[in-house]
């Protein structure tokens, strides 16, 4: 009896054992008591390392400029990306306006010295421009600029040097609105004390425009003049120090760079509603531009370019140790700033979010007023 039990013993104790030598021939994946499981090889591990993503190129071949190559040239259009002209415009220079997004350009065409016809185009065709207004021969085009809705621009006209026979023309300098759907003319104001408009914004909902009256050799501001559609007006004397170039719009918004120190900031309608803020001592701004699309205030003030709020506070650097630039420009979108070097030999845009900075392709031309091509 003890001899017939054994057998079976022995025979499940075989297939224990054929169990154990099949586990081990199998690699190992299952871990016997004592041992470790096995450590997965550094090829099978997850690679949990996220990738930066590198910065995009600031320059865009959606933006670009108009620029000017010489004083009797005619202005081109440019992209960011290339100093290579996509197109050129009529007459030689260019003394005009670009709307607010970037897309209008309304221009006073040059020939021969007589600036006599206003023509208006889109970024996007400006071989397709058409004329807005012609003027007379003894008058010529000073200015113009859009009116915030961009259905309409503030023209200054002027008297020309060029007089009928046996006439010397009469000097003045008048606010002309131009609509651009009907293309009607109107002038709202004139003056022929020898001052001269500075046309700086139209607002079409409270139907008011905002001017500069400016003199002398140096076009210092003189006073601010507000003219509604009717034609009635209002004048405030402004205080002195104000060159009329630096005074900018942005839709109800005014700014003026004072004395070179402070930044006053009024509205259309009231000059004397402002509020103003100072560099600090010693320090000079040399240039203002509004951030479109923000309540803020784009300002290169000594060797720093920085974000002023319209309200007041904090102020954001974005750059340091700039050199002195000839000019500076903000992108349509609001995205860069653009510092001009030696009357156009050079420029660098500036990144208004990062402070990053890249040059930008020159080939001498002036870059006047930017542009969006989108």
């Amino acid at each position: 009896m003890r001899g017939k039990d054994a057998r079976p013993l022995a025979f499940w104790i075989a297939i224990l054992l054929l169990i154990v030598l099949l586990a081990a021939l199998a690699g190992g994946s299952v871990a016997l008591r004592g041992e470790s499981a096995a450590t997965p090889t550094p090829s099978a591990l997850l690679n949990t390392t996220v990738p930066s993503t590198l910065p995009g190129p600031l320059l865009s071949d959606a933006r670009g400029f108009i620029a000017l190559p010489g004083s009797g040239a005619p202005a081109e259009l440019r992209r960011e990306t290339s100093a290579a002209p996509s197109s050129a415009l009529r007459g030689q220079s260019f003394i005009g306006a670009v709307s607010g997004t970037g897309r209008r350009v309304a221009y006073w065409v040059t020939v021969d010295g007589a600036t006599r016809e206003l023509r208006v185009f889109d970024v996007s065709a400006p071989d397709q421009d058409t004329s807005l207004a012609t003027v007379l021969a003894t008058e010529r085009g000073a200015g113009a600029v859009w009116s915030s809705d961009r259905t309409g621009l503030v023209t200054v006209v002027e008297s020309s040097a060029r007089a009928r026979a046996g006439e010397a023309p009469a000097p003045f300098s008048a606010l002309r609105v131009v609509d651009t759907p009907t293309r009607g003319i109107r002038e709202i104001s004139r003056l022929t004390d020898g001052s001269q408009y500075w046309a700086v914004g139209w607002d079409r909902v409270t139907r008011l425009v905002g001017a500069c009256a400016y003199g002398g050799s140096d076009a210092m501001g003189i006073a601010w003049v507000v003219v509604g559609e009717d034609t009635l007006s209002s004048r405030v004397s402004m205080e002195s120090g104000i060159p009329a170039l630096t005074i900018r719009a942005s839709g109800n918004d005014v700014l003026g760079v004072v004395n070179g120190s402070v930044l006053r900031v009024w509205t259309l309608a009231s000059y004397n509603t402002h509020g103003e803020f100072g560099a600090a001592p010693g320090e000079r701004i040399s240039f203002a531009r509004w951030k479109p699309g923000a309540d803020e205030i784009v300002v290169l003030v000594a060797d720093r370019l920085e974000i002023w709020p319209k309200a007041g506070g904090d102020r954001r650097v974005v750059g340091r140790g700039l050199a002195a630039a000839s000019d500076l420009l903000v992108s349509a979108d609001g995205a860069l700033a653009f510092l001009t070097y030696d009357g156009g030999a050079s420029a660098t845009a500036v990144d208004l979010a990062s402070g990053r900075t890249a040059p930008v392709p020159m080939s001498g031309s002036r870059l006047v007023l930017p542009i969006s091509f989108r």
